[in-house]
């Protein structure tokens, strides 16, 4: 009987002592020892080298009053996130987070990474190399955004300075928002890429950041100008700081210095002064982990509603009624599109069915298109716009890259009896002379909330 309770008290007393061994903090690290890694940017290096741009989070900045954005683009302001850009060069991702900690005095991590972004080069080499350590980290979340820079992701880092939002996380969510509001631009989660290049012949897509040299040397030069003037007046009255500020303070009168003529949808060629030297417009495009081409926001509104995801857009066509004047109409998609493909005839057979409907938001000529037969040559001509810039894109995704990010290839997995015999259909061969056909039905449901136009009397 004593040697049964001493045995009890012996095992009482062990799993006593191995309760502090249980607790899970032998192991902690307190947020006071951590550098939160809020983006990151890959550029090709010399040689076999890659140059890894991070952005570290400083807490006292991001939680404190004062900037509240980046100046409106005329270089003042707080950098995003708190704090500037630092850049490693490194043969791996682990080599340059390794190294970044060279320079930042508390440990990295990338729990809170809410994007990484590739420059153009790198892309067009293949990004899975670089994507593959991150996604086995148990750090790294899938649910971050995946973009793309044309030019170098260093540059974009620079660049950026938000008009309103001071936190990368915050600035991602408001861009991927606006890109639904407009269709101009999208996002896309690394988990849905991913998934794109790990499915047999599907290919996937990314939003594009590009910076706009022309607003850049603009904000660039507003920025020695205010500077001048706080040399010459001394105290507080030209220092940098919000928009509107006594340093920001625009000229009245002045010039605006917009170069060009035409209107410009291409990123990086908006034509515009003043705002964030970095645009959100367009959509790259990838066969499998390697880019082929980057669409300009017009084709990023034609492949979205082909992927069913256009949510609404605003575009503006020619008036039929007033030569030199527009009409404005906001599209949505009115019901899925649908697809009828033929895999097996020669050449493959692609039919698409596209079903939009829109509201007249804005004419110019003062045309009463509530009058009989005028809204139906509005939505001719719209459905017809439509049409032949479809066809465009299509025919030079899939006659000239063999690129899919339609995923045209989801709807013939069912003509297949086994995943072998998909595979082994040679998809991109027959995307070279595929037979393209769409179909564009548009409705115009409303002409604004006043039925006919103001006119004068």
């Amino acid at each position: 009987m004593r040697t049964k309770r001493g045995l009890l008290l012996n095992l009482l007393l062990i799993l006593i002592l191995l309760c502090p061994l249980l607790s899970g903090c032998y192991d902690r690290v307190e947020l006071e020892e951590m550098a939160f890694v809020v983006s990151m940017g890959f550029d090709k290096g010399p040689g076999d080298t890659i140059d890894v741009t991070a952005r570290v989070a400083v807490p006292r900045k991001l939680t404190g009053g004062g900037s509240g954005g980046g100046g409106g683009g005329a270089g003042g302001g707080e950098e995003v996130g708190g704090a500037k850009a630092i850049t490693i060069r490194a043969h791996t991702v682990e080599e340059a987070l390794n190294l970044l900690n060279t320079s930042v005095e508390r440990r990295v991590s990338l729990i809170q990474l809410s994007i990484v972004v590739f420059g153009e080069d790198l892309a067009r080499r293949g990004i899975l190399p670089y994507i593959r350590p991150l996604v086995r980290s148990r750090e790294f979340r899938r649910t971050i955004f995946v973009s793309v820079v044309k030019g170098k992701a260093k540059e974009a880092f620079d660049a950026n300075k938000p008009i309103l939002e001071n936190t990368v996380t915050r600035y991602n969510e408001d861009v991927r928002q606006v890109g639904r509001h407009t269709g101009l631009s999208t996002t896309i989660m690394l988990h849905d890429f991913v998934t794109a290049v790990e499915s047999v012949h599907e290919d996937p897509y990314t939003g594009v950041f590009a910076v706009n040299e022309d607003v850049k040397v603009q904000a660039e030069e507003e920025k020695k100008k205010n500077k001048s003037k706080g040399d010459g007046k001394g105290g507080d009255e030209g220092t940098e700081g919000e928009t509107g500020g006594k340093g920001a303070k625009q000229e009245s009168g002045e010039k605006i210095k917009i170069k060009g003529q035409d209107i410009s949808f291409e990123p990086g060629q908006v034509k515009r002064q003043g705002g964030n030297p970095l645009e959100f417009i367009g959509m790259a495009v990838f066969q499998k982990d390697k880019l082929v081409t980057i669409l300009d926001g017009i084709d990023t509104r034609m492949l979205l509603s082909l992927r069913g995801e256009l949510n609404r857009t605003q575009a503006i066509f020619a008036n039929p009624y007033s030569k030199n004047d527009y009409i404005t109409v906001e599209i949505k998609q009115a019901r899925p599109p649908q697809f009828e493909v033929i895999p097996l005839k020669e050449p493959l057979q692609i039919r698409i069915h596209l079903s939009l409907e829109g509201d007249l938001l804005g004419e110019m000529a003062g045309t009463d298109f509530t009058k009989e037969g005028k809204a139906d040559l509005v939505e001719k001509i719209v459905a017809d716009k439509v049409r032949a810039r479809i066809l465009s894109l299509l025919n030079t995704l899939y006659h000239k890259y063999q690129a899919d990010p339609v995923g045209i290839v989801n709807h013939i997995r069912g003509q297949f009896l086994t995943m072998q015999d998909l595979k082994a259909y040679d998809w991109r061969e027959k995307l070279k002379t595929a037979d393209i056909d769409v179909d564009v039905n548009f409705k115009l449901r409303r002409v604004g909330v006043q039925l006919a136009p103001p006119i004068s009397q």
